[in-house]
């Protein structure tokens, strides 16, 4: 995704100009330092001015503009969890920041966060009806997102076909281990591995199990194996639907 360069010098809302120099003080400064450490491409820097500048900060919407430029130098850096986090404290000051709205969709799509990314990015849309930026990546999100659930009934589809031949008495061996090889390759993989979860893949697998053929029962376990590695949540959910006793 190629990134539209938002300058973090920004102007500040009304009530932001209304507070005095005498009551920011340093928190104004700061901003401006880092405003001058953005341009010259020093993002380091940078982030170290908005940092102090939020520390010190006592007004909430100029607060709120540190943490928007700051989110900026975090999309900079790839740091796309930070630049997400930073938008959202903006936000939660004014809702229609819509710098704010545009970077947090920019980092939500890098996290994978697809949904997320195109609530903001349809905010934004909303806001700025003719902005061909925002009209460009609503499009293009809506497609990537409709391409995912695609995706994702086809995964759906391949694993419940795969317990089927599995638990079959009439698929012939060789089919049947055609279908176990690509249960375990699909569960090496974190969303395949989610996609036999959701579909009431570990009572299936127990089915297996419970077959007590041992080439069906090392495939179970190796799936399983599969599901769990990297995954601690859904590791622990497996090991409570399977049980304890059983895992002995």
């Amino acid at each position: 995704m190629a990134f539209v360069e938002v300058s973090p010098i920004e102007e500040e809302t009304t009530a932001t100009k209304n507070v005095t120099m005498g009551e920011m003080g340093d928190p104004v400064q700061l901003k401006e330092e880092g405003n001058k450490h953005f341009q010259a491409g020093e993002t380091d820097k940078a982030i170290e001015c908005y940092t102090k500048a939020i520390k010190v900060c006592k007004d909430k919407n100029t607060q709120a503009v540190i943490y928007r430029n700051r989110s900026a130098c975090f999309l900079k850096k790839e740091n796309y969890t930070n630049a997400a986090s930073d938008a959202s404290k903006a936000i939660d000051v004014d809702a229609s920041d819509i710098k704010a709205l545009y970077r947090r969709c920019q980092a939500l799509e890098k996290l994978g966060k697809l949904d997320m990314a195109f609530k903001d990015v349809q905010r934004c849309a909303t806001l700025e009806p003719k902005n061909k930026t925002f009209l460009e990546t609503l499009r293009r999100l809506g497609a990537e997102i409709q391409q995912k659930l695609k995706t994702t009934f086809s995964t759906d589809s391949r694993v419940q076909n795969m317990f089927d031949i599995l638990l079959s008495d009439e698929a012939d061996k060789d089919t049947k281990e055609k279908a176990a090889n690509n249960l375990i390759v699909l569960a090496r993989e974190d969303a395949g591995s989610e996609r036999i979860f959701q579909n009431n893949g570990v009572a299936l697998l127990m089915q297996l199990i419970e077959t007590g053929n041992t080439e069906m029962i090392l495939a179970a376990i190796r799936t399983l194996s599969g599901m769990c590695t990297g995954h601690r949540a859904r590791a622990t959910a497996i090991i409570h639907m399977v049980g304890i006793d059983k895992l002995k």
